[in-house]
């Protein structure tokens, strides 16, 4: 293999980014109109289910109708999400194959969901060993019921990190394979580690500048007032443009965050599953 720098591997984002802004700017592009499409389906999806259940059932079709828009907001971002992810793990692992703005959805993207998902319902599995032994503990020995908590967090950040490579083995080597993603961080955990830490760090510093800076256009543009307003649930009605603004920004950003969070990942597989330089 070759060697595993875990700042190159952290900054690799940025190189991305700066080697490829168009595209990211295409992907951006592409999370907006991907929003207005979802909206524009569950409009339509509401409004079929409203006429065909008529105007007697009270509450039902306004129930039914907010179910199915969170279904289809749920699902749809997650689709977009994993395109885009999966677009940048094309423009890293795999370049010369055929897709516009490396975009498809085939396989690959259906393996790296599943990895996702599989995450996830680790994650909620260990979460629920923590809450379990933590009331254990609180019952036996009050005093250290924050350790089972602190245990269980410290072997989901190993777990986390030795198999992380997971998620682009799945593109790379269009297989789900966790072995292999253990085989390949043996030894390199404190190296993950540091990746991600720096990682993490740099999203959050970008995350804060870009939200200032829409605060302060958004702000220019609607006024300063009433800005905690938008969080409640009907800030939609009150400040429209506002909100919309807002939505769009995050939307557009979005794109920039994904990258800046997986291409680290990459970068670690293209390190560690090189071949040893002879």
């Amino acid at each position: 293999m070759s060697e595993f720098s875990a700042s190159d591997a952290a900054l690799e984002g940025f190189n991305v980014i700066r080697r490829h802004w168009r595209v990211v700017a295409g992907w951006a592009a592409f999370n907006l109109l991907a929003l207005v499409a979802m909206v524009v389906i569950t409009v339509v999806i509401v409004l079929m289910l409203v006429a065909s259940t008529g105007s007697g059932q009270g509450q039902a079709p306004g129930d039914l109708s907010a179910v199915v828009g969170g279904v289809v907001a749920v699902l749809g971002a997650a689709l977009t999400e994993v395109v885009i992810a999966a677009g940048l793990f094309r423009l890293m692992l795999r370049p010369d194959e055929p897709a516009f703005l490396f975009l498809r959805l085939g396989r690959d993207e259906i393996r790296l969901l599943a990895v996702w998902a599989l995450g996830i319902a680790a994650l909620g599995l260990l979460v629920a060993l923590s809450v379990a032994l933590g009331e254990a503990a609180d019952r036996l020995f009050p005093a250290a019921r924050i350790l089972p908590g602190l245990a269980v967090a410290v072997v989901a950040i190993w777990l986390g990190l030795r198999f992380c490579l997971a998620v682009p083995i799945s593109f790379a080597e269009r297989r789900i394979d966790f072995a292999r993603s253990w085989r390949l961080t043996r030894g390199h955990a404190w190296g993950l580690l540091g990746m991600s830490l720096l990682a993490a760090c740099l999203l959050a510093l970008v995350s804060i500048v870009w939200w200032l800076a829409v605060f302060m256009l958004t702000g220019a543009l609607t006024g300063f007032h009433d800005f905690a307003s938008l969080a409640g649930a009907d800030a939609l009605e009150t400040h429209p443009g506002r909100y919309l603004l807002q939505l769009a920004a995050q939307m557009l950003f979005a794109p920039v965050l994904w990258v800046l969070s997986q291409a680290p990942l990459a970068a670690a597989y293209q390190a560690l599953s090189a071949p040893a330089d002879t």
